[in-house]
C-alpha cells in the first residue's frame, strides 16, 4: 500500500469516529456469535490504526489494543480475506509476535471490513490456539458476519453526518458562532460557483493554535475558550478594506477562513495580515498568553476547482518547509514534502520502538582548546525508506504530538546516559558530562521529573554527570513553574543551560531567578566575529552578564581560530563548532577521552 493510499484509508477510518469508544452490545453479539458458530475460543472486530490493532468487539479476550506490527490483521488489509491455518508451519508467520504469545496464536482467519468509500478498516477475525482449516462455505459465511459488522458501522456514519449537518446549519460551532466543517465545504462550493477569476481569487487559509494544548495544560479548558473566543472576534471583526466571506471552526484548534484576493500573489499579504491581526496576546487571570499561530494557504482557481481539494491542500500546507512568519502558501512540489512528513510521523514511532534512532556526540572544549568539558547528545536517524532525516525535521515531527515528543526525549535522556556511563578519562581527571536538549513541552509537563529519575535510577546514571539545555521559548507560559522545575533538578546536580541564549523571547528578567549554570551564545552571534564591531559588542556584554552572575558561558559554532581567540580574549568560558570537534560515533567519543582531562 502507498503512502498516499495507506494516508486516505487513515482519513476515512478516522472520519467515522468509531476508534476509542465504549463497547456496544450491538458489535459484541457479533463476536459471540461468530466464536460459538466457528467453535473458536477468540473473535475480535479489529480495527487497524495508525499505530495499532484496536479492538471494537472482542470475545474470549480481555485485550483492548496491540501494535500494529503485533497484529496479524494488519497483513489482511490489502487481501480482503486472511487465513492461516498453522502459524507453527506457515514461513512468515511462524517468528510472528502473535506466534510466540502465551498460549500462541496458531490458527487465524479474517475477513476485512471496509468503510462506506470502500477502504479497509480491519477485520472480522476468528483466533484459536489449534491448528484448523475452513471449508469454503465457512469462508463465505465468515464474510457474511464481516458484512453484517460493516453495516453497523455504516449505520453510525450516516447518523453522524447526518447529525453533524443538522448541527453545523442549526448551530454552527457553539463556543464561537462561526460555520462548522460541514457547512463550510457547501460555503466554499458556492462561493466558487459564483466567482469570476478574471475579478479576482479566493484565499483559503487554514488556521492552527499551535500552543492550545499547552495552555489547557497550565490554565484549564476555561482558558481554551477565552483563546478561541478572542481570535474568532479578531478575525470576524468587520473590515471594509479587508473583507471576509466566511470563516469556521474546524477543531478545537483550527479555523478556516475564507477571503477574496486580487490574484494569487496577494495571498501572502493577506495572511500576514491576517497573522497581525491575531499577534496580540490574550488577558486570563492577571497572565498575558500568546496564541502561537500558523497558516496553510491554498488559492482558488490556482490549486484546485473543488472545496474539497482548496481545504485539503490549505491544510497539508501547514506541512511545508518554507514559511514566511508563520504563513506557508501551497505548491505542488511542498505537497510532495508535506508527504514525505506524514510518512515520517507514521515511522518515528516504530523507529523508537526498534530502537532505529543513534546519537552522535559533539565536544565542548575549554576555550583555549586544551580540555573537553563535555559532549553534547545529538540524534541521528537512517530510515529504509526515507534515507537520512534532518534533525531538525525529526524534531520538529515529534513535537507536533505530545507522546512522541515525549517518548523521543525518554529515549534520548536514557540512551546518553547509558552511554556517558562507559566514557573512562585519564587518572586523575573528572567525569565527562553529557547535555541533552529537552523540549519546552517537558519542563512544562508535571510528570517530567519522575520520568526523569526514574530514567536515573535504571542507568545508574550520577545526575551530577547530566546536563539539560532548554531554549528560551520554555520560559513564555509559566516561567515560575519552569523556575520551581529547574530549582528542583539544579538540587539533585543537574547542571541546566539556556541554549540559543539572546534568539528567542526576552528572559532578562528572568535571569537572575532562574537556577541555570550554563548560557549558550548562540552561532548566529558568534558568525559576526571577529570583523563585526556589533557582535563583538553584544558577545562581550552577554558574558559580563553572565560572569557577572557567576554563570558559565559556551559560545556556539565556532568555525575559526580567530573567533576562538577572540572569545579567549573576551573570557569565554567553552567553545562548541566544527574548529575543535565535530558530531562523532560513541567510539570515536571513547577514543577521544581516553587520556584526556575534562573541565
Amino acid at each position: 500500500m502507498t503512502t498516499a493510499e495507506e494516508r486516505t484509508r487513515l482519513e476515512e477510518l478516522l472520519s467515522l469516529n468509531i476508534l476509542d469508544t465504549s463497547r456496544e452490545e450491538r458489535f459484541d453479539r457479533h463476536t459471540r456469535l461468530a466464536s460459538k458458530v466457528f467453535d473458536t475460543p477468540i473473535a475480535i472486530v479489529t480495527l487497524i490504526d495508525q499505530h495499532r490493532a484496536w479492538f471494537k468487539s472482542t470475545s474470549g479476550t480481555d485485550a483492548q489494543q496491540v501494535r500494529r506490527e503485533e497484529s496479524i490483521c494488519n497483513h489482511a488489509l490489502g487481501m480482503g480475506y486472511l487465513e492461516i491455518q498453522d502459524t507453527f508451519a506457515d514461513k512468515i508467520f511462524q517468528n510472528h509476535p502473535a506466534t510466540k504469545g502465551h498460549p500462541p496464536l496458531r490458527f487465524y482467519a479474517g475477513a476485512v471490513l471496509y468503510g462506506p468509500a470502500g477502504q479497509a478498516l480491519g477485520t472480522l477475525c476468528l483466533i484459536d490456539h489449534v491448528p484448523r482449516r475452513l471449508s469454503p462455505s465457512e469462508r463465505a459465511l465468515l464474510e457474511a458476519f464481516a458484512r453484517l459488522v460493516e453495516d453497523e458501522i455504516v449505520r453510525d456514519f450516516e447518523l453522524e453526518k447526518a447529525r453533524r449537518r443538522v448541527q453545523s446549519v442549526t448551530l454552527g460551532d457553539s463556543s464561537t458562532g462561526l460555520l462548522g466543517e460541514t457547512l463550510l465545504s457547501d460555503t466554499l462550493e458556492q462561493l466558487i460557483r459564483v466567482s469570476d477569476p478574471k475579478k479576482g481569487n479566493l484565499a483559503i487559509m487554514h488556521l492552527w493554535i499551535e500552543n492550545l494544548d499547552t495552555i489547557v495544560r497550565l490554565h484549564g479548558i476555561g482558558a481554551q475558550d477565552t483563546i478561541v473566543q478572542t481570535l474568532a472576534k479578531r478575525l470576524t471583526a468587520y473590515d471594509q478594506h479587508h473583507p471576509i466571506f466566511t470563516a469556521a471552526r474546524v477543531a478545537p484548534d483550527r479555523f478556516v477562513i475564507i477571503t477574496p484576493i486580487d490574484s494569487s500573489r496577494s495571498a501572502l499579504d493577506e495572511a500576514l495580515r491576517i497573522q497581525n491581526k491575531l499577534a496580540e496576546p490574550v488577558m486570563i487571570d492577571e497572565l498575558l498568553l500568546r496564541a502561537e499561530t500558523s497558516i496553510g494557504v491554498s488559492t482558488w482557481p490556482r490549486d484546485g476547482s473543488r472545496a474539497d481539494e482548496l481545504l485539503g491542500r490549505a491544510r497539508r500546507a501547514l506541512n511545508d518547509r518554507h514559511a514566511t512568519d508563520g504563513v506557508h502558501l501551497f505548491s505542488r512540489d511542498e505537497d510532495a514534502w508535506a508527504i514525505r512528513r506524514y510518512l515520517m510521523e507514521q515511522r518515528l514511532e516504530n523507529a523508537l520502538i526498534e530502537n532505529q534512532l543513534t546519537l552522535e556526540y559533539q565536544p565542548i572544549f575549554a576555550a583555549d582548546g586544551s580540555r573537553i568539558a563535555s559532549f553534547e547528545a545529538l540524534i541521528r536517524w537512517r530510515d529504509e525508506e526515507l534515507g537520512g532525516v534532518d534533525p531538525k525535521e525529526l524534531v520538529a515531527i515529534a513535537d507536533r504530538t505530545e507522546r512522541l515528543s515525549r517518548s523521543l526525549t525518554e529515549w534520548v535522556i536514557r540512551s546518553a546516559c547509558l552511554q556517558a556511563r562507559t566514557w573512562h578519562p585519564g587518572m586523575g581527571t573528572d567525569p565527562i558530562r553529557v547535555a541533552v536538549n529537552i523540549p519546552a513541552r517537558e519542563f512544562h509537563d508535571p510528570g517530567f521529573l519522575n520520568r526523569l529519575d526514574e530514567i536515573l535510577q535504571q542507568t545508574g546514571m550520577d545526575p551530577n554527570r547530566l546536563t539539560l539545555e532548554l531554549t528560551e521559548e520554555s520560559l513564555i507560559l509559566d516561567p515560575e513553574q519552569i523556575i520551581r522545575t529547574m530549582e528542583i533538578l539544579s538540587r539533585q546536580g543537574i547542571k541546566l543551560a539556556l541554549d540559543d541564549f539572546g534568539t528567542g523571547y526576552s528572559s532578562l528578567s528572568y535571569l537572575r531567578r532562574l537556577p541555570v549554570h550554563i548560557l549558550k551564545i548562540d552561532k548566529s552571534f558568534i558568525d559576526g566575529l571577529p570583523d563585526q564591531q556589533g557582535a563583538i559588542d553584544l558577545v562581550a556584554g552577554i558574558i559580563g552578564i553572565a560572569r557577572g552572575m557567576g554563570l558559565a558561558v559556551v559560545a556556539e559554532g565556532v568555525e575559526h581560530e580567530a573567533q576562538r581567540a577572540l572569545l579567549a580574549e573576551l573570557h569565554c568560558d567553552m567553545i562548541q563548532g566544527f574548529l575543535l570537534g565535530r558530531p562523532m560515533t560513541d567510539s570515536e567519543v571513547t577514543n577521544l577521552v581516553e587520556g584526556t582531562q575534562a573541565v
